[in-house]
């Protein structure tokens, strides 16, 4: 092989080796991993006899995964992170005061903020798929 042929090839694959393997900013995984766990809170019956137990332990995943976004998403999302952080608490409030006084009101703000928080973390997850 000639001399300029075999460089010419040995640029071209170390190039194609480089773009393949940049590896996805971790805001990506972890921000999947909070929508899912928010996805599985919509999913809880507000209605049936175990929801309030259910979402006391589904709110500790989301706080985790939370944690993790937050840590991921450093100041590039953090407008995001702050309005999901903010229905966090309004979620994590509205269970414990439907879990002191369950009436159909307090359910229903459950289900609002549960809303709500699939809102704001619909909004980071359309924001950080442009970088994904």
């Amino acid at each position: 092989m000639k001399p300029a042929i075999a460089v010419t090839t040995l640029l071209l694959t170390v190039s194609l080796a480089a773009c393949g393997g940049e590896e996805e900013p971790a805001i990506c995984n972890s921000s999947s991993d909070l929508r899912t766990s928010v996805k599985d809170v919509k999913k809880i019956d507000i209605g049936s006899g175990t929801a309030l137990a259910d979402l006391k332990s589904a709110i500790k995943e989301i706080q985790g995964n939370l944690a993790a976004v937050k840590a991921d998403a450093k100041s590039e999302y953090s407008d995001q992170v702050k309005a999901i952080e903010s229905g966090y608490a309004a979620l994590k409030t509205s269970i414990q005061t439907a879990t002191s006084s369950t009436t159909a009101a307090t359910l229903a703000t459950v289900g609002a903020a549960v809303s709500a928080l699939a809102t704001d973390v619909q909004a980071l997850i359309t924001d950080v798929q442009k970088t994904c």
